[in-house]
């Protein structure tokens, strides 16, 4: 898997949510307000991640993730979802923000442990890699705009 920062995988899995739902590209100030940042930190981190071939980016038209971009969105927040209801489950603790941190630092091999320590967390669908997608929830999804 590429390596991406916290601050990547957030941008991602938020343009990775808004896409699905909405079926358009995601416009600069949706993700500015979403992820309480400056338009400006949104236009430059959009460059970024097109540069890195994880998003293609049009002024005024908004921004769709690459099939890699959608890959590595839909990886961080499965391991989201894992960590979240790890937390919950097994340790009795409701904090999605320290969920997030601690799925983007699981490695694929951990997360996979996780998962079958706890059973798999989901009933429905989410964005887990598509090994996992059919058993996951959306759940992660509205998470992942409040861990701010």
């Amino acid at each position: 898997m590429t390596e991406v920062s916290a601050s990547v995988g957030r941008y991602l899995g938020y343009i990775h949510l808004v896409s699905a739902e909405t079926g358009r590209p995601v416009k600069t100030g949706e993700l500015a307000d979403a992820l309480d940042v400056q338009a400006a930190s949104v236009t430059e981190m959009l460059a970024t991640l097109e540069e890195r071939g994880l998003a293609v980016y049009e002024k005024y038209e908004g921004a769709t993730l690459t099939d890699e971009g959608e890959r590595l969105a839909r990886e961080q927040l499965w391991k989201h979802c894992v960590a979240e209801n790890f937390l919950a489950d097994d340790l009795a603790l409701d904090d999605p923000g320290e969920a997030q941190e601690i799925g983007h630092a699981l490695s694929d091999e951990v997360a996979a442990s996780l998962r079958e320590r706890i059973g798999h967390p989901c009933d429905g669908q989410c964005s887990a890699p598509d090994q996992e997608y059919s058993e996951c929830s959306n759940e992660v999804q509205a998470d992942l705009s409040r861990d701010d």
